[in-house]
């Protein structure tokens, strides 16, 4: 995505008891933004507060003394389709800008918010590092590892999604290949074959699938109840049937009270009382027989669930751990018995996927050969409006042995003078030099992402006088594409700013106090004053005027 006029791609940074920050709000413009102000005044907490606001971890206690807690927000304009796409698949509302919130408490904890919703660390960093680029003087020691210029590379040839590919083919093929090595390798004997053997057969007595061992516990629980159900139907038998029991109690009854007279008219509910007992008596005896004959013996269930239980426990833990050692243990002996033939297979199966992925490889390291002279052309291009005439580049490239990221050992190589040969960037070039290149490598790798604001955190040290201008110069180039955004210390830099942000630190009463200010005209033209000669003076002043008048004539004619 490249910035359309009129677009704001960070509108809006406010900060909130930050440091040396009581408040501040910024609310920035398009085109190339530039933030000055005397050392230690806290210009760079600000990016600071902006890679917060992209995820970066907390460094040290960043809460404003005697406050309780921090509070950072960005208010950026709608991204990308794709960008909002991703938002809305997370579950987030998408409005015309999108508002990012940290809080960060006494305990460093983060409360981290897009559009008011709560979300993680992670996700926050993915999406607002798609919109966001930073680049300060770390970062120039960043780009001279050789594995973030192969990825800059793989960037700029348009062959990541290659690269992914041949990286997953690699893991194919290496996960091939230390099974193909550890099978070579595995020396196996005629009593480990006796050992998975016994255990196979362990596991095949004893193994059942989850759905039967399922009803096996369920026979279990049943058969126990049923054991309690007989011991009840047996006590009850015993009370009506054993010696003087209750059949034998009733019937004695009975006939006691048939030999008295005066109770005749109750003898026949005693008789039908003692037939109703003995009719309960048979009624329970057949139910035992009949629970008896139904169960199972509930001892062998016992027995067979613990063998069961015993051999999980030595084979994995579970069902399914069993199941897998056992394919693992037939596996073994196939090994054992059909060790040749599973050699040959496996060596089939690791040249199919070495082919594939060599296949990969290659492609992925020709195209990434086929850009190097446009690339160096390009590069080569920007180091001569930053003052490097003589400076050439090249990608050397020299054969590695199969990896995740292809064949192709990459290293991004410089010549800064006639007659110097090609070697790394760190050996290459001084200080200042090295601030051009970077600067150079931001432009050409940036014109292939959907970055919209890059920002430059002192990234002219080290240069002054016409190279510091002619950075100026190329930073605002870049601005006609994205938003950018300058802390610098150089006036022939900021100079070359659309908008002008001054940071001032005060002392109240037994506090210091940051605040932002936004320059008019006369305003810059006495910062620049200031950051030329240090003091502001009609000579000074003409001077940044003069200055100006210059830039705007260059832009006004090319």
């Amino acid at each position: 995505m490249r910035k359309e006029e009129g677009d704001k791609m960070i509108e809006q940074l406010m900060v909130k008891d930050y440091i040396l920050f009581e408040s501040a709000l910024i609310d920035f413009n398009t085109g190339m933004s530039v933030i000055t102000g005397e050392t230690g005044a806290g210009k760079s907490l600000l990016i600071d507060a902006i890679g917060y606001l992209m995820g970066n971890r907390i460094q040290g206690n960043i809460i404003r003394k005697g406050k309780e807690k921090c509070i950072l927000q960005m208010v950026l304009s709608k991204p990308s389709p794709a960008i909002c796409q991703q938002l809305e698949d997370n579950g987030f509302e998408v409005d015309d800008v999108l508002i990012i919130q940290r809080t960060i408490n006494q305990q460093q904890k983060s409360t981290i918010r897009i559009n008011q919703q709560i979300t993680t660390n992670h996700f926050f960093r993915q999406i607002v590092s798609q919109i966001v680029d930073i680049h300060s003087q770390q970062d120039t020691f960043y780009l001279m590892d050789s594995s973030v210029q192969l990825d800059l590379l793989d960037q700029y040839a348009q062959t990541l999604d290659l690269r992914k590919k041949t990286k997953e083919a690699y893991h194919l093929y290496h996960q091939a290949l230390q099974t193909y090595s550890d099978t070579k390798e595995k020396q196996l004997s005629a009593d480990q074959l006796d050992l998975y053997t016994a255990q196979l057969n362990e596991i095949e007595e004893i193994w059942m699938p989850q759905e039967e061992y399922d009803q096996l516990q369920n026979k279990i629980q049943e058969q126990s109840r049923a054991q309690k159900t007989i011991e009840d139907l047996s006590e009850c038998i015993y009370l009506l049937d054993h010696e003087n029991g209750l059949s034998d109690q009733l019937y004695t009854f009975y006939k006691k009270l048939q030999s008295i007279q005066t109770f005749t008219d109750s003898e026949s509910y005693v008789h039908d009382a003692y037939y109703q007992v003995m009719e309960i008596s048979e009624q329970l005896k057949k139910e035992k027989d009949r629970i008896l004959q139904d169960a199972e013996n509930l001892d062998q269930l016992q027995d067979q669930q613990y063998r069961l239980k015993k051999a999980i426990r030595k084979y994995g833990g579970s069902l399914e751990a069993m199941a897998q050692r056992k394919q693992e243990i037939m596996d073994q002996i196939d090994l054992i018995l059909h060790r040749e033939d599973l050699l040959e297979k496996l060596k089939k199966d690791l040249d199919a996927k070495k082919e594939a992925y060599d296949t990969l490889a290659l492609e992925l390291s020709q195209k990434r050969q086929r850009v190097f002279k446009k690339l160096s052309t390009s590069l080569e291009t920007h180091f001569k409006d930053l003052m490097l005439e003589h400076a050439r580049f090249q990608v050397a490239c020299n054969p590695k042995p199969a990896g995740a990221t292809g064949i192709d050992d990459i290293e991004f190589q410089v010549s800064m003078n006639p007659g110097q040969p090609f070697t790394s960037l760190k050996q290459s070039a001084s200080g200042g030099e090295l601030s051009r290149l970077m600067l150079a490598l931001k432009v050409v790798f940036h014109s292939k992402e959907d970055t919209q604001t890059l920002i430059f955190d002192e990234i002219d040290t080290g240069v002054s006088g016409k190279v510091a201008f002619k950075m100026g110069e190329k930073m605002h180039a870049l601005s006609k594409q994205y938003q950018v955004l300058c802390i610098t210390h150089l006036a022939s830099v900021a100079a070359w700013a659309d908008t002008h942000y001054r940071v001032v630190k005060e002392v109240v009463g037994q506090e210091s106090q940051t605040k932002v200010e936004s320059l008019n005209a006369q305003q810059t033209i006495d910062e620049l004053a200031m950051m030329t000669s240090g003091q502001i003076s009609s000579r000074s002043q003409n001077a940044a005027l003069e200055l100006k008048e210059r830039i705007e004539e260059i832009l006004l004619h090319g």
